[in-house]
């Protein structure tokens, strides 16, 4: 089993190495990261400069790393197209420090990166985790349940273009209550946009706030709050083909007759 690792926190993220340790006692581990933090880039490529690629020697030299000046997006596709020349078996990208719920996915790079390797037909993870902080975090008790959840992912066949987004609670040895399977309200988002004034104009920031929603919480921040592991498939675009039957009956007795302009 081999195993492509990304995180839009950079490679020296200690959410890294700890996806790192756990990963290494069930296949051989590729990791190929950011230079920089990009956790908002959501599904960003990079088009009009070129790619730098440095390798490291981060988790030792058993374990082949690289840096790239580019995307989460970007570090899985020239992972798996140029630098890694074995088949990849699985991708884990994350941890995304935070909780990217409801339409607030679109933001995640490391969601993103996960749903990159749906392309390529290669099961695939997103991880994130309720703290504010990385060093918040509690790193010991992720792995112990990282360690179990993915013996359960890498026991069942995955369906294709789908990826799993997996969010922790914030974490204990004590408060984990278990795993809850669960959708996303794509009415949410806990990202607002803050208004600065000053004398001549006003600007505007996107800052991460609670939901002003007031008549229900989220199925998923629900379960969250509870202590659960929430787990969640996502669908990629190629995986909508099903509905091309259904706009093929919309337009099926639709005549779109070209008009002379006057």
């Amino acid at each position: 089993m081999r195993f492509l690792i990304t995180s839009s926190s950079g490679i020296f993220s200690p959410a890294v190495g700890s996806i790192v340790e756990v990963l290494n006692h069930f296949g051989e581990v590729f990791v190929v990261c950011p230079h920089k933090e990009n956790s908002l880039a959501g599904y960003t490529v990079t088009l009009h400069k070129p790619l730098k690629v440095t390798e490291l020697t981060a988790f030792g030299a058993e374990i082949k790393s690289w840096v790239v000046n580019g995307t989460s997006v970007d570090c899985v596709k020239i992972g798996i197209e140029k630098l890694i020349k074995k088949k990849i078996d699985f991708i884990v990208s994350g941890i995304h420090i935070g909780s990217p719920s409801g339409r607030d996915l679109a933001y995640c790079g490391d969601i993103a990166a996960a749903m990159e390797g749906t392309f390529f037909q290669i099961p695939s993870l997103a991880l994130s985790i309720d703290d504010i902080e990385e060093n918040e975090v509690n790193f010991s008790s992720f792995k112990k349940y990282f360690n179990e959840l993915i013996e359960v992912f890498l026991a069942h066949k995955h369906p294709k273009g789908v990826c799993f987004h997996i969010h922790f609670p914030t974490l204990s040895e004590r408060n984990c209550q278990g795993v809850k399977v669960v959708d996303f309200d794509f009415t949410f988002s806990r990202y607002k946009y803050v208004t600065i004034h000053d004398d001549h104009q006003d600007f505007y920031v996107l800052q991460q706030k609670v939901s002003e929603r007031k008549d229900k919480e989220t199925r998923e921040n629900n379960s969250t709050k509870a202590s659960y592991i929430t787990v969640t498939p996502l669908e990629n675009l190629i995986s909508q083909r099903k509905h091309i039957r259904q706009l093929e009956r919309w337009f099926k007795d639709k005549q779109i007759i070209e008009k002379e302009l006057p």
